[in-house]
């Protein structure tokens, strides 16, 4: 029988030193199928930044240059209300996930699992053996072996942390770009260098030292889960009808429970808990306790399921809860605005902006007449996903009272995604100006390549001498 008290954490010692936690290898249904998950995502992080949709990277951050590729749509810096319904229609799935199906995110998705568990422990396994011999090398006073066997997990925990970190900036500053950059000297891009050199050290210290004690003491998803849980919500359970009282603990005459107290469970456990004391915040439902029980029932020769999926209450999962049910209309309210946000979005997107200096000058006309004259730039962007050709006009009416409109360039063309600022002046009569010294007008912008006609305007105010 362990020597551990299954009642107490296993990550502290009794002074409140951290002990460091070396989980027991396990194999099983559980374990299988959460290895096979851990490798499509790893392939699914590692392969995005990679591939293309519509000419743009599936998944590109670009802060600098304010630009956003999501699976084929570019967005910029004026669509960033759309993370409104985006980071919302997330949290409210994170939510409805946790209410169904419990941690689930937790143990198979998570970034923290996923690497540590797929990547991480399975260097340790390889560099130095099995989770006994591990742990007899931790216990173990510093020879030679332990140096070189340490030395050389590090060294490898240092180059995959950098191909993450590597990885996840390409997320942001493009993977062809990051490419070029790794292929030069640090100090022609000293700036994504250093980003790099920090994430890096970011990953190795969380991934390779850290680990659970994120879960246990960081993450607040872990400490709002009673929140978002109730007893029909999946969770990874100890049945205590019936393996209690365990091999041990019974009374004279009392029928001992089918838990013959191994501790196998708490011995697989990354977080370092005893699911048999119930559900625990540090629990991150990873099912290794499952397939560890799962292992011993079947040698006493028990029915397995022991420590189980299973809901608090006993009873079947429905996705029709009360709670699940608002979750989803509040999901479908947000994927349904992001839509519609994304369908009726313009082709292209331009404001009016007033010229640098006075707000307006007089000037000579053609006839030695005085006019007054307004500076203006717009900043036009093509949203679209072909390339369109821009025409500048303001309205025939307006035009036919005499006032000219002068553009260096009319038409513009520009490729998708492409901007620029377009300057333009306005030439007209001092006496159309009204008692405030406005006219009030409209500028209009079309795409002369586009076959629907795209047409849109804004409003124009000139400035000038008052009436």
């Amino acid at each position: 029988m362990s020597n551990l008290d299954p009642s107490k954490l296993t990550s502290v010692d009794k002074n409140g030193d951290r002990i460091y936690i070396i989980p027991a290898e396990v194999t099983g249904f559980f374990r299988r199928h959460r290895t096979w998950t851990q490798i499509f995502l790893l392939i699914i992080f590692l392969a995005i930044p990679w591939t293309t949709i519509n000419g743009h990277q599936t998944v590109l951050l670009n802060i600098p240059q304010r630009e956003f590729a999501l699976f084929g749509a570019m967005f910029h810096a004026h669509d960033t209300p759309l993370l409104f319904f985006i980071l919302g229609a997330l949290t409210l799935g994170l939510a409805f996930v946790t209410s169904i199906w419990g941690r689930v995110w937790c143990g198979w998705a998570c970034p923290q699992t996923v690497f540590i568990d797929a990547v991480f422990r399975r260097i340790e396994q390889w560099v130095e053996g099995s989770y006994i011999k591990r742990r007899q090398l931790r216990d173990g006073p510093l020879t030679s072996e332990k140096f070189f066997k340490t030395t050389s997990k590090w060294i490898l925990f240092t180059l995959v942390s950098s191909l993450i970190a590597h990885s996840f900036m390409a997320y942001f500053i493009g993977a062809k770009e990051l490419l070029e950059m790794v292929q030069n000297a640090p100090s022609e891009n000293l700036t994504y260098f250093t980003l790099v050199v920090f994430f890096t050290a970011i990953v190795l210290f969380d991934f390779g030292w850290f680990r659970e004690q994120f879960c246990v003491i960081m993450c607040p998803y872990g400490r709002i889960q009673s929140v978002l849980l109730d007893q029909k919500s999946l969770a990874v359970v100890y049945d205590v009808q019936r393996g209690e009282p365990r091999k041990g603990t019974a009374q004279p005459g009392e029928k001992t429970g089918d838990c013959v107290a191994c501790n196998r469970c708490v011995q697989v456990c990354p977080t370092g808990i005893d699911i048999r004391n119930g559900l625990q915040m540090e629990c991150i439902a990873c099912t290794s306790c499952i397939d560890a029980c799962d292992e011993i029932m079947t040698k006493v020769k028990k029915p397995t399921g022991l420590i189980r999926y299973d809901t608090l209450d006993g009873s079947k999962i429905s996705l029709l809860k009360p709670r699940s049910i608002l979750y989803m209309i509040a999901i479908l309210a947000l994927v349904g605005g992001l839509a519609y946000a994304i369908v009726t979005r313009e082709p292209a997107d331009f404001t009016i902006l007033r010229g640098r200096g006075l707000p307006y000058s007089f000037v000579k006309g053609a006839n030695n007449e005085e006019l007054v004259l307004n500076q203006f730039r717009v900043h036009i962007q093509n949203q679209g996903q072909a390339p369109a050709l821009y025409f500048l006009t303001l309205p025939p009416e307006f035009v036919q009272t005499g006032v000219e409109l002068t553009v260096a360039e009319n038409p513009v063309s520009l490729k998708p995604g492409e901007f620029r600022e377009w300057y333009f002046f306005i030439r007209v009569k001092p006496n159309l100006f009204d008692h405030k010294g406005q006219i009030k007008t409209k500028l209009q912008v079309r795409d002369l390549l586009n076959e629907k006609g795209y047409t849109s305007q804004r409003d124009l105010i000139l400035v000038g001498p008052k009436q």
